[in-house]
C-alpha cells in the first residue's frame, strides 16, 4: 500500500509540474505576442521584402547602371543606423519610438555590395575565377520596402579628366537619381518641397577644383512622407556619378555613441574573476588530482563548433584564407580557454553542489531517456519564454519612467535577416555569445554564494543581486538594465537552486534566442513569420519530448555513481577535513580554559592548532593550595588518532597525578599505562613539573620532550634536561632505569619556558625555521616582562616570521614566572 501511495503522489507531482509548465508557457507566449513589436528592442522593423526579393530589386538597378557587373559576386546584409535609433529612442517612449522608426525608412536598410576581384589573395572556392580577393565596386542601399535609398560606386578616379560645369553637374545628378529611384523628384521652387514628400530642391553645391578636372558635392533639401526633414547628398567625380545618400539632420549629441563604461567594467571584472579562480583553484586541484578533463573537452568541442558555425553563417560561407586562418587560431584559443574554464569550474562546483551536474552526468553516460533530462528540457524552454516575457514587460514598465535605448551589438546586428539559415544562425549565435557568460557565472559566482549561504532565500537573494550587477542587458540608462537584470537574476537563481546546471544554462541561452527570434513574428514579411511559427513548433515538440521523458519510468541508476572519478578525491579530502575539524574540537576541548592563579607565580599558556591537527597537549593539575602540576606533551601522529591519544593521556595523568609527589614516578606509571593500551609505534613526548610555592622548589621529569628553558634572575639562560625516554616506547623497566628528576630552587625573576617543537620548527615561505636561538634571544631581551607579555611578544614574532605559510605542527607554550 505504501508503494502504491508513493506512486500516486509521484504521478500527481508530475502532473502538477506539467500543468504549471504549460500554463507559464502559454501566458509567456501570449505576453510576448502582446508586447511585440511596441516594446521590443527591434520593434521598429517593418520588412516588406525578404533577402531574395531585395536581391531581385537590386539586380534591376545594377542592370541599369552597370550591366557588366551582372555576374559578379553579391554580398547582402541588413543594417541599422544607430544614430537615428538613438535619437528617436532618447526623445520618445519606446513604443512611440518604435512606431516612428517603422514609419520612416532610414533607420534600417539593406546593403548590397557588388564584389569585383583582384589577384592579391586566394579564397576557398571550387570556381577558379573566384579564387582571388574580392573588393566592393558598387554598394546599394535599399529601404525595407525595396526602394533605392543610397548608392556608392568605386572606380579609378585618377584617370578621369572630363568634367561638367556646375549647372550640367546638377542636371546630370538629378536625372541620374530620378531615373534610378522613380520616387525622388526635384524642383527649382523651394516653397513646393513642404507640400510633396520626396520632392527636393537644391540647397547647396560645392565645387572641388582638382588639377585637371572639377568635382562636385551637391545637397538637396526635402521631406519624407512623415514630414521628416531630409537632406539628399550626392557626389560627382568629373563626369561620373559617384554616390548619393539620404541624411536626417540629427542633433549632435545623438550622433556619437558614448563609451559603455558599465559594460567594460563588468566584462573586465568577470574576466579577471574567472581568471583568478581558474588559476588559484586549478593549481590546487591539479596537485591534489581533483580535476577532470573529459567533460571539459566535450564542452569545449561543442562550444567551438557553435562558435565556428556562427562565424561561417555570418559570412555566408564565403571563407577566405585569411578568415580561415583567423578562425582556426581563434578556435584553438577559445577551445583551450573553454577546457580550462570548465575543468576548474566543474571541480569547484562539484565540491559544493554535485547534484547540479545530474543531467550532464546522465547524458554523458547515455541515459538519454531519464526523467531528469526531460525536466531540464521542459524547465529550460518554459523559463526561456518566461524570461523573454519578463524582459519585454519590464521594458514596457520602465518606458513609462525612462527614455530607453538598447546598446547591445545583438540589437544592432541584424544578420538573422540576411542569413541563409536564420534560425540556426540565431541559435548558434546565442550559444556562442552567452554560454561563456552564464556557465562561468554559475560555476564561480553561484558556487561561491552557495559556499557561504546555504539557506535557499539567502542564496536566491544574493545570487540574484550579483547576476543583476554582472549580466549587463545593454539597456540605457544603466539602472533600467539593473532592474531588468534583477528580475532575470531571480528567475535564473530559482532555476539553479531547484534544478541543475543544464536547465539554468539552457534557460538563459533560450531567453536570448527567443528574444531575437520573435523579431520574425512582426517584421511584416510572411517568410519570416513562418520562422517564428517554426520556432514555436520546435519548442513545442521538445516540450512534449520532455514530458514523455518525465512520465516514462526511469531505469534504475545511482546518479551519484555517474560523477567523474576525481570527485572521489574531493570526497576523501572533505572527509579528512571533517575529521580534522573533529580532532581540533576534541583537542581544544581538553585544553585548559584559563591559566591558573597561584601566589607568587605568573602562568601564561597557548596552543595554536596546526593546519593539520597535531597532538600537542598541556594541562595544569592542582595538587594543593600552593602546589600545582604542569604537563606539556606531544603525541606522535596527526588528526583524530593524535586527538584520541591526547585524550587518553589526559585521562591517565589525571587519574594518577596525586599518587606521588615525584614527577619521575608519575611519568613511569604513565608509560606503563600508555604502553598497555596503545598499538606499538605510538608514543608521547612529555614533561611533568610540580611547583611547590611553600618549599620554593620545582621538580621536573622529562620523557623524551624538548628541554625546559630557564632564564634566571641573573639573566643567565640555561636548559633543564633531565633524562628520559618517550612514553610508550618500552614496557617500563628500561624507562624507570633511564628517567631522572631535577629539582630547581625558585628565585624571584626566574622564568621557565615549556614548549613543543611546533615553535622551533615553524617555517616561513622560504622553508626557513624559526629556531630555538630566536626564542632564546627574545627571552634574554624581554626577561623583565610579565609571563603574559612575554608570551604575546613571542607569538607576535613567530607570526611575523611565518606570515601566511601553513604550519603542519601545533605550537604550544607555557611560560612560568616567579614574581616573589
Amino acid at each position: 500500500m505504501k508503494n502504491a501511495g508513493k506512486k500516486i503522489v509521484m504521478i500527481f507531482s508530475k502532473i502538477k509540474f506539467a500543468l504549471i509548465s504549460v500554463l507559464i508557457l502559454i501566458v509567456s507566449v501570449i505576453a510576448i505576442n502582446q508586447l511585440t513589436p511596441d516594446y521590443h528592442p527591434d520593434g521598429g522593423l517593418k520588412l516588406k521584402l525578404g533577402k531574395n526579393e531585395i536581391l531581385r530589386e537590386s539586380e534591376k538597378i545594377i542592370e541599369k547602371i552597370k550591366p557588366e557587373l551582372k555576374n559578379e559576386n553579391r554580398e547582402v546584409s541588413f543594417e541599422s543606423n544607430p544614430a537615428i535609433l538613438r535619437w528617436l529612442r532618447y526623445t520618445n517612449r519606446i513604443n512611440i519610438a518604435n512606431q516612428k522608426i517603422r514609419e520612416q525608412k532610414l533607420s534600417y536598410y539593406w546593403s548590397i555590395k557588388v564584389l569585383s576581384v583582384n589577384d592579391t589573395n586566394v579564397m576557398i572556392s571550387s570556381d577558379q575565377r573566384k579564387n582571388v580577393e574580392a573588393s566592393t565596386v558598387l554598394e546599394l542601399k535599399l529601404s525595407q520596402d525595396g526602394k533605392l535609398s543610397g548608392l556608392s560606386e568605386s572606380f579609378n578616379e585618377t584617370i578621369i579628366t572630363d568634367y561638367f560645369n556646375q549647372d550640367s553637374a546638377r542636371t546630370f545628378a538629378e536625372n541620374f537619381i530620378h531615373t534610378l529611384t522613380n520616387f525622388i523628384k526635384f524642383t527649382n521652387d523651394s516653397n513646393k518641397i513642404t507640400t510633396d514628400n520626396h520632392l527636393f530642391s537644391l540647397d547647396r553645391i560645392e565645387l572641388i577644383q582638382k588639377l585637371n578636372r572639377k568635382d562636385y558635392n551637391l545637397t538637396w533639401k526635402g521631406y519624407d512622407e512623415t514630414g521628416q526633414l531630409l537632406y539628399l547628398k550626392a557626389s560627382i567625380i568629373g563626369n561620373r556619378f559617384k554616390s548619393f545618400d539620404f541624411v536626417i539632420p540629427i542633433p549632435e549629441e545623438y550622433t556619437k555613441a558614448e563609451s559603455d563604461v558599465y559594460e567594460l567594467v563588468t566584462t573586465l571584472f568577470i574576466f579577471l574573476f574567472v581568471l583568478v579562480m581558474v588559476i588559484s583553484v586549478g593549481l590546487k586541484r591539479i596537485r591534489a588530482y581533483e580535476i577532470g578533463y573529459k567533460n571539459a573537452l566535450i564542452f569545449a568541442a561543442i562550444y567551438v563548433m557553435f562558435f565556428a558555425l556562427t562565424q561561417i553563417l555570418e559570412i555566408s560561407f564565403n571563407i577566405q584564407w585569411n578568415v580561415l586562418v583567423g578562425l582556426v587560431i581563434a578556435g584553438i584559443f577559445i577551445f583551450l580557454a573553454s577546457v580550462a574554464m570548465w575543468a576548474v569550474g566543474e571541480t569547484y562546483l562539484r565540491e559544493l553542489w554535485n547534484d547540479k551536474f545530474a543531467s550532464i552526468d546522465l547524458i554523458r553516460h547515455k541515459y538519454f531517456t531519464h526523467s531528469l533530462i526531460g525536466k531540464s528540457l521542459v524547465v529550460s524552454i518554459t523559463t526561456g519564454f518566461l524570461l523573454a516575457a519578463i524582459f519585454l514587460a519590464l521594458v514596457k514598465f520602465e518606458s513609462e519612467y525612462f527614455y530607453l535605448n538598447f546598446t547591445s551589438k545583438a540589437f544592432r546586428s541584424l544578420n538573422q535577416f540576411d542569413s541563409d539559415f536564420p534560425l540556426i544562425y540565431l541559435f548558434s549565435g546565442s550559444v556562442s555569445t552567452y554560454t561563456l557568460l552564464i556557465v562561468p557565472l554559475i560555476f564561480f559566482i553561484s558556487g561561491s554564494v552557495k559556499k557561504f549561504f546555504n539557506d535557499k532565500v539567502l542564496f536566491i537573494t544574493i545570487n540574484s543581486v550579483l547576476f543583476a550587477l554582472l549580466i549587463y542587458l545593454y539597456i540605457e540608462p544603466v539602472y533600467a538594465s539593473l532592474i531588468t537584470g534583477l528580475a532575470i537574476g531571480i528567475i535564473l537563481s530559482i532555476v539553479i537552486y531547484e534544478y541543475d546546471l543544464l536547465a539554468a544554462s539552457l534557460s538563459f541561452i533560450l531567453f536570448n534566442f527567443y528574444l531575437r527570434a520573435v523579431d520574425f513574428s512582426f517584421v511584416g514579411d510572411e517568410s519570416f513569420a513562418i520562422k517564428w511559427l517554426l520556432t514555436l513548433l520546435v519548442s513545442a515538440i521538445v516540450l512534449v519530448l520532455g514530458f514523455i521523458l518525465i512520465f516514462t519510468k526511469d531505469k534504475k541508476v545511482d546518479i551519484s555513481s555517474l560523477a567523474p572519478k576525481f570527485l572521489e578525491n574531493i570526497t576523501e579530502r572533505q572527509r579528512l577535513k571533517k575529521e580534522l575539524e573533529v580532532a581540533r574540537i576534541v583537542q581544544m576541548s581538553f585544553l585548559p580554559k584559563k591559566d591558573p592563579t597561584i601566589p607568587g607565580i605568573q602562568i601564561a599558556s597557548v596552543c595554536i592548532p596546526a593546519f593539520e591537527v597535531g597532538g600537542d597537549y598541556y594541562d595544569f593539575i592542582k595538587l594543593g593550595e600552593n602546589k600545582i602540576g604542569i604537563i606539556i606533551g606531544d603525541v606522535s601522529g596527526k588528526g583524530t588518532q593524535a586527538a584520541f591519544y591526547m585524550t587518553l593521556a589526559k585521562g591517565f595523568i589525571k587519574a594518577i597525578a596525586k599518587d606521588s609527589d615525584s614527577p619521575a614516578e608519575i611519568l613511569s606509571k604513565m608509560n606503563e599505562l600508555f604502553y598497555e593500551n596503545v598499538e606499538r609505534g605510538r608514543f608521547i613526548s612529555m614533561i611533568y613539573a610540580i611547583i611547590d610555592v611553600e618549599r620554593r622548589i620545582m621538580k621536573i621529569a622529562r620523557a623524551g620532550h624538548n628541554p625546559v628553558l630557564i632564564n634566571q634572575h641573573s639573566g643567565k639562560l640555561n636548559f633543564i634536561t633531565p633524562k628520559g625516554l618517550a612514553l610508550g616506547l618500552e614496557k617500563g623497566i628500561l624507562f624507570r632505569q633511564v628517567i631522572t628528576e631535577e629539582t630547581i630552587h625558585l628565585e624571584k625573576g626566574n622564568t621557565f619556558v615549556f614548549y613543543t617543537d611546533g615553535f622551533t620548527e615553524a617555517v616561513n615561505n622560504k622553508g626557513e625555521e624559526f629556531g630555538l636561538e630566536r626564542i632564546q634571544q627574545l627571552l634574554e631581551i624581554y626577561s623583565y616582562e610579565s609571563s603574559d607579555k612575554l608570551l604575546e611578544i613571542l607569538l607576535s614574532e613567530v607570526r611575523k616570521f611565518i606570515g601566511k605559510t601553513h604550519q603542519y605542527d601545533d605550537m604550544t607554550m607555557v611560560i612560568v614566572k616567579v614574581t616573589s
